[in-house]
């Protein structure tokens, strides 16, 4: 699906939601379902992800295309780039580092790692906060002749995940993951879902949504993720047997509550007939948090 820009408007509205989520010292995962997904296919598609929700985007990324020339060729180039890069001086994404011989004005190119489901996300990881981190790339000379391409995501990479830090407002160290894809040759970036841990310093498995990675495993993940979705002023919530006795609650926004009850069934239908627009489903029971917009249109 194509990105919408006021996507990161909306999320920006939502840090009212959510905080009171983040204040569990016992750790957990606070996870967050991107729908529709951000798609950066076009020239100065940009996305961005606030991964607690506080209002302010931690993540940023970028579909940048331009053409140039150099003192060392005769020919122009191309460079179409996929990027990624912190918005704050301290948050970090876990990359490699390439250095740049002097002959080309010697300079650093970093490429965040595309890790697997389950691997940990934590110190032993390289972070680096360069604004400007490739994801993959390619250089094309308009005589026809490819020159340098790459990136740890080229050509193409399904369902791996960026390795990422933040600092919140307390000061407090947060490891997490964004899930994304790439497609069409390192033409088109899509970043379809994100997580991090609530507990300082502690780290975080790639795809986990459970959390406090330290004592809790991670099989078979995809089996306590609910299916959220609304039709004819009806939210439906389908959950599996271990989500039963969980809550849910319905939220716009501004933060407001519209609806909140108890899972008490398989599949749970809540007449939510007077909404209209975008809202926020969350679920929790226990440590587990999971939460997912909806557009609701009557």
């Amino acid at each position: 699906m194509k990105n919408n820009k006021f996507i990161l408007t909306q999320y920006s509205a939502l840090s009212a939601c959510f905080l009171a989520l983040n204040s569990s010292s016992r750790g957990q995962a606070i996870y967050t379902d991107i729908d529709p997904d951000f798609v950066l296919d076009n020239n100065w598609e940009t996305a961005g992800v606030d991964m607690n929700n506080d209002g302010i985007v931690d993540f940023g990324f970028l579909n940048r295309s331009f053409d140039f020339s150099t003192y060392y060729s005769y020919y122009s180039s191309h460079l179409n780039a996929l990027y990624a890069g912190p918005q704050s001086p301290n948050n970090e994404i876990a990359a490699l580092t390439h250095v740049i011989t002097p002959f080309y004005g010697g300079f650093t190119v970093y490429f965040p790692f595309a890790l697997n489901e389950s691997e940990l996300i934590d110190e032993s990881l390289i972070f680096h906060n360069d604004g400007y981190q490739r994801i993959a790339y390619r250089y094309i000379q308009t005589d026809g002749d490819y020159f340098p391409k790459g990136g740890i995501w080229y050509p193409e990479v399904l369902d791996h995940f960026l390795g990422v830090r933040f600092y919140d407002s307390l000061d407090c160290l947060h490891y997490g993951w964004i899930r994304c894809d790439v497609l069409e040759n390192g033409r088109k970036l899509i970043v379809k879902d994100y997580a991090y841990e609530t507990k300082c310093e502690t780290g975080i498995y790639a795809g986990d949504t459970i959390g406090d990675t330290t004592t809790v495993g991670i099989a078979n993940l995809d089996f306590y993720i609910p299916t959220i979705y609304s039709y004819s002023g009806t939210v439906c919530i389908n959950i599996n047997k271990q989500l039963l006795g969980g809550n849910y609650s319905i939220i716009n926004l501004e933060g407001k509550v519209i609806s909140s009850g108890y899972l008490g069934e398989l599949n749970n239908k809540f007449n939510v007939v007077a909404l209209n627009g975008t809202y926020i489903v969350t679920i929790n029971k226990d440590s587990y948090n999971y939460s997912k917009q909806i557009i609701q249109i009557q």
